[in-house]
């Protein structure tokens, strides 16, 4: 399994002298897997980077496309609405979110190509794309399996067929083993608005990505977040400031990472490998390696985590 950073920046994108290592879009994160059907990629949020993802998916020859959002935040959702996905007819694409007040996935898509904001209105281009509203995402669990495609089961019928060795209906009268899909797994994240974090387990060779982005500090961490963690290889987090900014800077509840909470939740978890992401929009390069600098620092001199600063257009095996 492969994870590619094609947006690390958080709340706004930035084009900026003093960012250029670490990059400008917006959060967006494709995984690559070896369970994915021939020309069907996955992306997670639709940030700024979701442009150039796009257009490099394109080239390989995508023809159906899975999008799976953490949140509706403008951050996550801009690049979709200027990138040529959603303008084609051709093109499958699923978009996977859950219902934040009154609005799930298809209705936050019409509501931000309403006119006058959008100049292209969403019933114009929308006979080409299928929402999954997750209502609780921590009770299902999304397949994706090389020949039979993308199917949604509830966590308890998941869990029965994988403990017991049986294959999953894929419809057409199409049954295939688990052990032969990307898994994906939700669960809450700490957040203003409904926000979920989510585990792609790759399971013929076993590895596992998490991306946990848009998480508040958090003072005790949940068993259910602590076990939805562990056995993760690559743990990429949202660590926007530093602990001074977050405890003396009115950072505190604004839904964001610290380098000294990337460090207890991997204590928790046994996470060895945390990529830092969601970067301020005001920080510099130099700023975002002080965050790594600053993670290192709380490392006892036996502990082997690995901290590092995502970058756009980075790749990393898991």
């Amino acid at each position: 399994m492969e994870v590619i950073a094609w947006g690390t920046r958080g709340s706004l994108p930035v084009a900026n002298p003093g960012m250029v290592q670490t990059g400008g879009n917006t959060t967006c994160f494709e995984v690559r897997s070896i369970c994915l059907p021939p020309g069907v990629h996955v992306v997670i949020d639709g940030g700024t980077g979701f442009l150039p993802f796009a257009n490099e998916a394109l080239r390989l020859g995508m023809t159906e496309l899975h999008l799976f959002h953490t949140h509706y935040h403008h951050d996550h959702t801009q690049g979709v609405l200027i990138a040529p996905p959603i303008f084609m007819q051709q093109m499958a694409m699923h978009i996977y979110g859950t219902k934040d007040r009154s609005y799930g996935p298809k209705q936050v898509y019409e509501r931000i190509m309403e006119p006058p904001f959008h100049p292209v209105s969403f019933g114009a281009i929308s006979q080409h794309i299928s929402f999954h509203q997750i209502e609780i995402p921590p009770t299902r669990v999304i397949l994706i399996h090389p020949e039979g495609g993308q199917v949604i089961l509830e966590k308890e019928r998941f869990v029965h067929s994988d403990e017991h060795k049986r294959p999953v209906s894929f419809g057409q009268g199409r049954t295939f083993p688990i052990d032969e899909c990307l898994v994906v797994q939700m669960h809450w994240t700490e957040h203003p608005e409904r926000t979920i974090t989510y585990r792609f387990e790759e399971r013929p060779t076993g590895r596992v990505f998490v991306l946990l982005t848009d998480e508040e500090v958090r003072a005790g961490i949940p068993v259910s977040l602590i076990e939805f963690i562990s056995g993760t290889h690559l743990l990429i987090q949202d660590v926007q400031y530093s602990q001074e900014e977050y405890e003396k800077g009115g950072k505190a509840g604004f839904g964001h990472g610290t380098p000294e909470y990337a460090v207890r939740l991997a204590r928790a978890t046994g996470v060895n490998r945390i990529g830092f992401t969601h970067h301020d929009p005001l920080s510099a390069d130099g700023r975002v390696g002080a965050l790594v600098t600053e993670g290192q620092a709380l490392l006892q001199p036996d502990e082997t985590l690995a901290l590092f600063s995502c970058r756009d257009y980075d790749r990393y095996e898991v």
